[in-house]
């Protein structure tokens, strides 16, 4: 009986181990802009906004690998750099209030969404993986009007984080 035990219990060990075997450490570099998204920053949306986008996708990526098994890390033997290259906010943004009068944030809407991409490499530079993923709304009569900011890019970030958790666990395995 006790042999029974211990080869359930080593067993279910094993099992579980097999399945964590291959997560492991990954670094997040800083999110990067494309040049043209950086002078719409620069120049329209205000520069808050690519901080506010930043934070976004870096929670997002944080908590879909950790799903996947994945811990952040400043030292791992996978870094992953995001770069996104164009989003579209649902609602005006503060500096564009501020530089046209007739906008209004309650009644002020537009299309928005998101184009990211990702690159997965070992930290010698070799490329393990892409990701892209780019998603706008198809037009205004899909709103709600209960959207924020950025809903709709939001949404996207999301998306995008979970296929570049699909890719490291890919890749990893």
């Amino acid at each position: 009986m006790r042999f029974a035990q211990s080869f359930a219990a080593g067993a279910a060990f094993l099992i579980a181990s097999a399945s964590q075997a291959w997560a492991g450490p990954v670094t997040l570099s800083p999110v990067s802009f494309s040049p043209e998204f950086r002078a719409q920053l620069d120049d329209e949306l205000g520069a808050r906004e690519g901080a506010h986008l930043s934070r976004a996708v870096e929670r997002a990526l944080a908590t879909a690998l950790s799903e996947e098994g994945a811990v952040v890390s400043q030292v791992a033997p996978l870094v992953i750099d995001v770069t996104i290259v164009d989003a579209k906010p649902n609602r005006p943004t503060i500096e564009q209030l501020a530089s046209r009068p007739g906008l209004d944030f309650g009644r002020s809407i537009s299309i928005g969404g998101a184009d990211l991409r990702a690159v997965l490499r070992t930290p010698d530079g070799q490329v393990v993986r892409e990701v892209s993923y780019s998603r706008f709304d198809p037009g205004l009569t899909q709103l709600t009007g209960a959207e924020t900011t950025w809903s709709s890019a939001q949404r996207s970030i999301r998306r995008f984080a979970d296929k570049v958790a699909d890719a490291y666990a890919d890749s990893a395995r």
